[in-house]
């Protein structure tokens, strides 16, 4: 059924050749124009190429159209961008510089706050949580600006949420083991109000994915100019109900989310296993 959904698309509204170019360029300068310290690590350069490739896939490909038309895949770009790639991209991320300018006292200030646990949770959450009121999603899922401000502002809030974790500058990583595990419980059980308001609602949420003339409107922002969304797409879609869509988007996130902080948890006691 997926395949047939694509099908009546082009290429070009399938593969979004602006986030294609925006993420090949960000590796391209990571790789060759950013100063690589002597000691940096492979895996860092692999980890945030395979960042950039993931929001590629979630935000540029067909996976993108997906999104639009089923409340499912949507939550499928989430868990890749924020649950993944933000992960990936505090770890691949080339300390050098951000070391030397914190040698100035503002800097450092604002590192300590921007990176404190207790902000970076108010943030993510705020917007993370503010993202998914039904009339704020709305409103955003159908304005061109709106959408990629906001997707923007989640993966900043997303890379700062897994900073405390990661801690990728050793000097200032200066939460405990302990304290770790402890946030990371916290990030698993924020998530239960959203999940529970998704599997719970008894009507549809979203007028993205109920109403014909938001959906073409949100379905629109992902058409080349000059392309019009096919006309007979929405019966094509008569097996997808919003509400079940929503029950499965929840189980997804609530999964997907526990899933990922686990595998973090081991992590961090096989880091702390090699000291």
């Amino acid at each position: 059924m997926i395949s047939q959904i694509l099908d009546g698309f082009s290429f070009h509204a399938q593969w979004n050749g602006g986030v294609i170019f925006f993420s090949l360029i960000l590796i391209v300068l990571y790789m060759f124009l950013l100063p690589t310290p002597k000691d940096h690590k492979k895996y860092k350069s692999i980890a945030f190429a395979g960042s950039m490739l993931l929001i590629l896939f979630a935000v540029g490909s067909p996976l993108n159209l997906l999104g639009r038309l089923l409340f499912r895949a949507h939550i499928i770009q989430i868990v890749i961008v924020l649950f993944i790639a933000a992960p990936l991209i505090v770890i691949g991320i080339k300390t050098n510089l951000l070391e030397k300018m914190l040698k100035n006292k503002v800097i450092k200030k604002v590192y300590r706050f921007l990176t404190h646990p207790l902000f970076a949770i108010v943030l993510f959450y705020s917007l993370f949580i503010g993202y998914h009121v039904p009339v704020v999603f709305d409103w955003i899922r159908t304005g061109y600006f709106t959408n990629y401000f906001f997707l923007v502002g989640l993966i900043v809030a997303a890379v700062l949420l897994w900073w405390p974790i990661i801690g990728p500058i050793r000097e200032y990583d200066t939460l405990t083991f302990k304290q770790k595990l402890i946030y990371i419980v916290v990030n698993i059980v924020l998530f239960v109000p959203l999940t529970l308001f998704l599997w719970l609602a008894n009507g549809e949420l979203y007028t993205v994915y109920s109403d014909t003339s938001q959906m073409l409107a949100a379905l629109a922002l992902c058409m080349p100019i000059g392309e019009e969304v096919p006309p007979d797409l929405l019966e094509t879609l008569l097996p997808y109900p919003p509400i079940s869509e929503q029950r499965n988007g929840a189980i997804i996130l609530f999964i997907s989310q526990a899933l990922i902080f686990g595998i973090s948890t081991l992590w961090l006691f096989m880091k702390k296993g090699r000291k």
